[in-house]
């Protein structure tokens, strides 16, 4: 079976106007009403925990992988929402929120984290590297090479946790996976982004990261991976802050739009859409 988000690309490269949003929450009203939403449409809900809100030490919610996927399917439950037409994703997963102690301390938490969420069921991964590490600035090694190795680790595990599920769940779908390099933290734009607004990712920084993380995952031995990476973050010009929101600029993202003809798996995944 094709993955829902492989199908919704497939669609899309084919000339359909079709796409999919996320909801990365873990707000029980939020939840609630986007079920409610689309009940009756027959499009599949997304919905994101994101690396701090949900971890394997309980995140900020108090909750591990498991429990969040018990969580949103005893919502659907209530509300009366098919199962079958959840998807789960796991946004910004990678050393996030352990980006201040020792880089290998912070990666093999990473690993542990991001082998729960896929054993869990989430099956959208945005695995995100994008980070300093404790040290990577001063090294002066911190660059797309480094972001996209720690990014072939981190799915090197998280095709090993695909098949140790799927001997548990024949059904289980392969995980589709999210790379990036330019990638905005979570919770909006910072002081200093407010000052000259969002700038646009260049053609030319899109097309070293998707060939930049190609390679990496050719050399870490996950190259089979490749075909489930469906999309890469970039920033088209949407941000948000606590005080202003800036709105898609279509001229502005002209010639990165145009850039992703060249890459038939491949859709952008926009971020800090969320206002």
């Amino acid at each position: 079976m094709i993955h829902p988000m492989k199908d919704i690309v497939n669609r899309y490269k084919n000339g359909e106007n079709v796409g999919i949003f996320s909801v990365c929450c873990s707000n029980n009203y939020v939840i609630e009403a986007s079920m409610e939403k689309l009940l009756n449409k027959n499009i599949p809900l997304l919905v994101e925990a994101t690396a701090n809100q949900v971890d394997q030490f309980g995140g900020y919610t108090g909750m591990k992988p498991k429990d969040y996927v018990e969580y949103i399917y005893k919502i659907a439950e209530r509300i009366g929402f098919p199962k079958e037409r959840i998807i789960l994703g796991g946004d910004h997963l990678g050393p996030l929120t352990w980006k201040n102690i020792d880089p290998s301390e912070a990666m093999e938490n990473a690993k542990s984290l991001i082998r729960e969420y896929v054993l869990a069921g989430f099956t959208k991964i945005h695995i995100d590297t994008s980070m300093p590490l404790k040290g990577d600035i001063e090294s002066g090694k911190f660059g797309d090479a480094l972001i996209a190795d720690r990014a072939s680790v981190l799915c090197k595990i998280a095709e090993e946790a695909y098949l140790e599920l799927k001997e548990e769940n024949k059904n289980a779908f392969h995980p589709v996976y999210i790379i990036g390099s330019e990638v905005p933290i979570p919770g909006g734009a910072q002081v200093e982004e407010e000052e000259e607004g969002p700038k646009v990712t260049s053609i030319e920084g899109f097309k070293t990261t998707v060939e930049t993380f190609k390679s990496a995952f050719e050399s870490y031995g996950v190259g089979d991976a490749w075909e489930y990476v469906i999309g890469v973050v970039v920033q088209p010009g949407v941000e948000f802050s606590s005080d202003e929101v800036w709105n898609y600029n279509r001229e502005e993202a002209k010639e990165l739009i145009n850039g992703l003809k060249d890459y038939p798996q491949l859709i952008f995944e926009a971020h800090s859409t969320d206002y």
